[in-house]
């Protein structure tokens, strides 16, 4: 949607005059009675059309994975989160936070190759 769709009738985006010729002299012609500054725009007209803040998180951190390298932090989320769900069942929402962690962690391609190995019996985790 355009600003100038958004304003009420009357009102421009522009401040100030513009030029307008006749014969050889340049006379200043008002564009409107009533201007709005760029900031009221901002404030009142563009921030409600905002998407809504989404706040990414990522793993709280685990005293059993001190270092830079999160590997084996990743593949241990991943297999946690299997776990529950084994033990919990698909529905299971105390498993959601499980699936975060991991997600958060570990590289996309490497989920898909544990799900891939998990599908095919050959994972070389203890699910």
């Amino acid at each position: 949607m355009l600003v100038e769709e958004m304003l009420p009738m009357g009102l421009t985006l522009d401040a100030g005059t513009h030029n307008k010729r006749r014969g050889s002299k340049a006379m200043k012609v008002a564009r409107s009675s009533c201007m709005l500054s760029p900031r009221y725009v901002f404030q009142q007209l563009l921030l409600p059309y905002e998407k809504p803040f989404i706040e990414l998180k990522t793993a709280p951190a685990d005293f059993r994975f001190p270092t830079t390298n999160q590997t084996r932090h990743c593949f241990s989320r991943y297999i946690e989160f299997h776990r529950c769900l084994a033990a919990k069942g698909e529905g299971s929402n105390q498993c959601e936070r499980f699936a975060k962690y991991y997600r958060s962690l570990c590289p996309g391609e490497w989920i898909e190759k544990w799900n891939e190995q998990r599908e095919n019996g050959t994972f070389p985790g203890p699910l």
